[in-house]
């Protein structure tokens, strides 16, 4: 796990329910801060490694894994993200803005009938982030825009009744690093809500850092 005493990087991460658009707020951030000449990654999980693979095989067909397996192939996926990209990134000083991480695990998992706080204690090995942008709009909207914005099925992770526990899951997690983002209105005003909350974390670093 990485350590205050070599960690010089930032972790932002960015959790929420499917539609609240943290995928698209994460390409804006990243644009913005490169702008500014600031040192980011940008990434996500589940992966593209072979853990994230079987795990995105999981939205059309997961009942290929019994609920425990499929826990077990988030932690293997992160821990294989923290090993190869997340403790050398930070320890190089650079800005990782990640779309979900073990938030997100706690909450999906939990919904399936895992105790939240036990799974957030199984991911102990994984550096906590700086910032922790929890997006939140009604279930509909995020509904909608999966369907009707992207024109996109909705998955075996999207279903109304279990997004509907996994909301009141990422509601009830307490940590300090967790800030709450209003995801109901534009892109831009959503972006100026993460900018506000973001900005105040980037003095430390050199525009010219690398």
């Amino acid at each position: 796990m990485t350590t205050e005493a070599v960690r010089k990087g930032l972790l932002i991460v960015f959790e929420g329910t499917d539609g609240t658009g943290k995928s698209t707020q994460v390409h804006l951030l990243s644009h913005y801060l490169q702008d500014r000449g600031y040192p980011v990654i940008a990434t996500r999980e589940p992966t593209e490694g072979p853990y994230g693979k079987k795990i995105r095989s999981l939205y059309m067909h997961r009942n290929a894994y019994s609920r425990e397996e499929e826990l077990e192939l988030f932690l293997a996926d992160r821990r294989e993200h923290v090993q190869q990209l997340l403790d050398p990134a930070l320890a190089q000083g650079r800005i990782i803005l990640c779309d979900r991480y073990f938030l997100s695990t706690a909450a999906y998992q939990g919904a399936r009938g895992f105790d939240p706080e036990e799974i957030l204690r199984r991911n102990r090995f994984a550096p906590d982030p700086d910032l922790a942008l929890l997006f939140q709009a009604p279930l509909d909207t995020g509904l909608r825009r999966i369907t009707s914005g992207r024109g996109e099925q909705l998955n075996d992770f999207e279903q109304k009744d279990s997004l509907n526990q996994v909301a009141a899951i990422f509601a009830s997690i307490k940590r300090p690093y967790i800030q709450p983002i209003d995801a109901s209105g534009s892109i831009e005003e959503v972006h100026e809500q993460v900018l506000n909350h973001v900005t105040p974390l980037l003095p430390a670093f050199s525009a010219a850092q690398v």
